[in-house]
């Protein structure tokens, strides 16, 4: 029993280092973090969904086609259309590669026993396709909270057990951080407002899982959706036809996001001399207290 409390917290661990360093999160190495953590908390899961899903009519369609983003990567689009934006998202740096193909190859090699059936790959391919689709949407970092997000917004519809651990994780963390430096966040923001203010706090990652989780609950489950019937539909249309716009809010993510990259900022200028502190700061401020990436 301990091994495997030990096993599990290693695999969150490893998932918080990648997300948190945002450096090649989306790399068939990373991934393969991840289709651990699905194949160990999720096994059950993932069968329970798949029978759900089969129970759709449009399941039986969906096992007949071509990958989306096989068809996305062959097709032409006008410009404006569902497909052309997610044609532009999937050549992005970041979602260029079939991570699940590589990530599977990787996990398969890693462990022998990591076996799955041909309509189990086809629906793990689609839980990935499943996950890029709400990035690309509702424009989500691979950052923790980006990725935080996005894993709520699922959950709300696909009950998964590494989702609902990593979230559970991700709120000990908050505590734990608090309980070590509770008034750490108050001291830095007292120092820093002559350059800007942070408006951040411990409990705002609770307020990031709750409204991605009530958007996910408003809006349709993604994988229900035929998505290569309406490549060709123009993007907005799409949009406002799903409730997508009108159902999800990651306003407060968004403002989030701003406000860690300034504590980010300052985590890195404490790192520095107080020669290269004083330089910073001069930066800083003459850049509007809009932060830059600091250089080793």
């Amino acid at each position: 029993m301990l091994e495997k409390i030990k096993y599990e917290s290693s695999l969150v661990k490893k998932w918080f280092a990648q997300t948190e360093s945002n450096e090649d999160i989306n790399n068939p190495g990373v991934i393969d973090i991840v289709l651990e953590l699905m194949h160990h908390f999720d096994i059950k899961s993932n069968k329970r969904l798949l029978k759900r899903f089969e129970k759709l009519d449009y399941a039986e369609i969906f096992f007949e086609q071509e990958s989306l983003r096989d068809v996305v990567s062959k097709g032409k689009f006008l410009r404006g259309t569902f497909g052309a934006g997610l044609k532009e998202f999937w050549e992005s740096p970041n979602y260029d590669k079939d991570l699940f193909k590589d990530g599977l190859k990787i996990a398969k090699e890693n462990k022998k026993e990591f076996n799955l059936t041909e309509k189990e790959k086809k629906f793990w391919s689609g839980i990935f396709m499943e996950h890029d689709l709400i990035h690309f949407f509702f424009d989500l970092k691979s950052t923790t909270i980006g990725e935080i997000s996005v894993i709520s917004f699922t959950i709300a519809k696909s009950f998964r057990r590494s989702f609902f651990t990593i979230i559970f994780f991700s709120l000990v963390g908050a505590l734990l951080d608090f309980l070590k430096n509770p008034i750490g966040l108050i001291r830095l923001r007292w120092n820093v407002r002559k350059v800007h203010s942070l408006k951040l706090h411990h409990y705002d990652i609770l307020k990031i899982i709750w409204k991605a989780y009530k958007s996910g609950k408003r809006c349709p489950w993604f994988l229900s959706i035929n998505w290569h019937d309406r490549l060709h539909e123009p993007l907005h249309i799409v949009k406002e036809e799903l409730g997508l716009d009108v159902n999800a809010d990651f306003k407060f993510y968004r403002q989030m996001e701003k406000e860690l990259e300034k504590l980010n900022w300052w985590k890195e200028y404490a790192k520095r001399t107080s020669f290269q502190q004083q330089v910073l700061v001069a930066r800083i401020v003459k850049n509007n207290g809009i932060p830059f990436k600091i250089l080793p």
